[in-house]
C-alpha cells in the first residue's frame, strides 16, 4: 500500500475538518469518481475526530435533485448522510436574496426556481440572478437580463445607493467537466458580458468568496485554521479557500483540472497546499494525518 503525503496545514495546525467539492470532485456527469464512494465513507468513519460537509456551487439543479442524482450514483448514507451535509451556493443566494429583499430576473433552470427559490418574490424584478443556465442562454433571456440591469443601473445611480450590484452570481465558474467528459461552458463568461455590456459589477455567492468559506467553516463549529477544502477548481476551490483563511486546500487531477492548474498562472501565485491524483488519495492523505495527530495527543 502506497504511503499517503503528508499534509501540514498553514502554522501546522491539526487538522478538525475537511469541505469536499462535489461536481469534477466526487462525480463527472452521472458517473461517480472511481473510489468516491469509499474515500466518503471512510471520512464519515473518522466522525469522532473529524466533521465533514460537502461544498458545492451546482447551480443547474437544485439541492433536492442534486442528492437524488447523488444517490442514483451510489452515494447513500454512509456516502453522504443527508442534504444538511451538502451545503449549496444556491441555498446561500437565496438567503441573501431574502435578507436584501430582492427579486430576481432569473437566468438559472427551471427546477432551481421551483424548489430553491420558491417562494421568492418574482413580480417587478429588482436584479438580476445567473446560474448554470444551458436552456436560458439565449439572446432574448440575455437581452432582456442587460436591459434590467442597465434600467437599475441608472435608477440606482439617481438615488445614490453606492455600490450596490443588481447582478447577482450563484458562482462564475468559467467552464467545468461536462458528462462527456469535456469541457462546458459555466456561467462566468455570460456574467462578463452582462457585466461589460451594463457597466455593472456582479455580486458573487458562491466560492470562491470569503463570506461562503466563512458560513460554511462556521456552520462546523471549527476555526478556519484547522480545515482543509479538496477540489478539482484551482480557482473556487483551491484560492477561494486559502485566501478565506483555511489551513490547506488540496488540488484534485480530476474534473474540470487541467494541466499546470497547480503552478498559480491562474491564481495570482496562490498555490495549492497538495496536489494528488483524486478524491481517493487526498481522504487517505486527510485521515493519515487525524490518526498521526490522534496519536501525538494520546
Amino acid at each position: 500500500m502506497t504511503k499517503a503525503p503528508k499534509l501540514i496545514l498553514e502554522n501546522k495546525k491539526p487538522i478538525k475538518a475537511a469541505l469536499i467539492d462535489i461536481s469534477g470532485t466526487l462525480h463527472i456527469g452521472d458517473e461517480a469518481i472511481p473510489g468516491a464512494l469509499d474515500a466518503c465513507r471512510k471520512l464519515f468513519q473518522y466522525n469522532h475526530q473529524l466533521k465533514v460537509a460537502f461544498l458545492t456551487n451546482t447551480s443547474k439543479v437544485s439541492s433536492e435533485t442534486l442528492l437524488n442524482q447523488l444517490r442514483d450514483m451510489g452515494f447513500d448514507e454512509s456516502c453522504i448522510p443527508d442534504r444538511d451535509a451538502i451545503l449549496t451556493s444556491v441555498n446561500a443566494t437565496r438567503q441573501y436574496l431574502v435578507t436584501n429583499e430582492l427579486r430576481p430576473y432569473c437566468l438559472v433552470e427551471d427546477d432551481l426556481v421551483e424548489k430553491d427559490f420558491q417562494g421568492v418574490e418574482m413580480n417587478d424584478p429588482n436584479c438580476v440572478l445567473v446560474g448554470l443556465a444551458p436552456s436560458k442562454f439565449c439572446y432574448d433571456k440575455l437581452n432582456g437580463a442587460f436591459r434590467l440591469l442597465s434600467k437599475l443601473k441608472e435608477e440606482l445611480e439617481h438615488a445614490d445607493c453606492g455600490d450596490k450590484s443588481s447582478l447577482i452570481a450563484i458562482h462564475r465558474a468559467k467552464h467545468y467537466r461536462d458528462s462527456d467528459h469535456q469541457l462546458s461552458l459555466g456561467p462566468g463568461g455570460f456574467i462578463t458580458l452582462l457585466e461589460q455590456t451594463a457597466g455593472v459589477t456582479a455580486h458573487v455567492v458562491g466560492k470562491p468568496s470569503h463570506a461562503f468559506y466563512h458560513a460554511a467553516v462556521s456552520s462546523l463549529g471549527v476555526d478556519p485554521a484547522n480545515v482543509v477544502m479538496v477540489g478539482d477548481d484551482v480557482v473556487g476551490d483551491i484560492k477561494g479557500a486559502l485566501e478565506a483563511g483555511l489551513g490547506g486546500a488540496i488540488l484534485v487531477h480530476t474534473g474540470k483540472y487541467v494541466d499546470e492548474d497547480e503552478l498559480g498562472n491562474k491564481t495570482d501565485g496562490v498555490l495549492p497546499t497538495l496536489t494528488l491524483r483524486s478524491i481517493v488519495e487526498a481522504v487517505d492523505c486527510i485521515c493519515s494525518s487525524v490518526e498521526k495527530e490522534t496519536t501525538t495527543t494520546t
